[in-house]
């Protein structure tokens, strides 16, 4: 992000044979320069983490449009069969719940909007490489990258409420070690609850 940058190019990546035969779609992908004007680089595996069914509240939901307005709706749900208050207090929040849930299905996956965004960003600077950017342009992929640090905001929020053990802080970065061990942590809570119940 210099008028003359100085240019460096890694050209390699290990790896070994074990790990090319465990993980054989393992993938290194480039990622924006969004604050240092080094290059990060992403080693993808294939995994799919699995969602479960049950509602839970985002705490990232809240900074999104449109979220209070589905609060009100819900809320202001006509109750039927109102018997006492606490009656129509549970009524209220499961009508607040299919409400949220109805509007979530709207919010754009984060995955994908910070992958966009990403593309973005090194199309810019790859371009940026070739010749000056316009003022225009510039302007363009300071907001880009604003827009992505609020999404990267909102992962981490995400992932810190799924991995309760304290090795997370905020802030730092959403590393698949980290989903994976809040997945481990969530689905023992989920067995453990659903022992429980029976």
């Amino acid at each position: 992000m210099q008028n003359e940058p100085l240019l460096e190019q890694l050209d390699w990546f290990f790896t070994s044979v074990n790990w090319t035969l465990c993980y054989p779609n393992t993938m290194v992908l480039p990622l924006a320069k969004i604050t240092s004007d080094h290059i990060p680089c992403k080693v993808a595996i294939s995994t799919v983490i699995l969602k479960a069914s049950i509602f839970r509240f985002e705490n990232y939901w809240p900074d999104h449009p449109g979220f209070y307005d589905a609060v009100q709706r819900g809320w202001k749900k006509p109750v039927c069969n109102s018997r006492d208050s606490a009656s129509v207090l549970t009524e209220k929040l499961k009508n607040v719940r299919h409400e949220l849930k109805i509007w979530s299905r709207g919010i754009s996956n984060l995955n994908i909007l910070i992958a966009n965004y990403n593309k973005v960003i090194l199309f810019m600077d790859t371009l940026e490489e070739i010749r000056p950017l316009f003022a225009m342009e510039f302007n363009f992929r300071n907001v880009i990258k604003e827009h992505l640090a609020k999404l990267l905001r909102s992962t981490n929020i995400y992932w810190k409420k799924r991995y309760t053990i304290n090795r997370i802080r905020f802030g730092d970065e959403c590393t698949k070690f980290s989903h994976a061990m809040a997945t481990v942590s969530y689905r023992t809570l989920f067995h453990s609850s659903k022992m429980k119940m029976v």
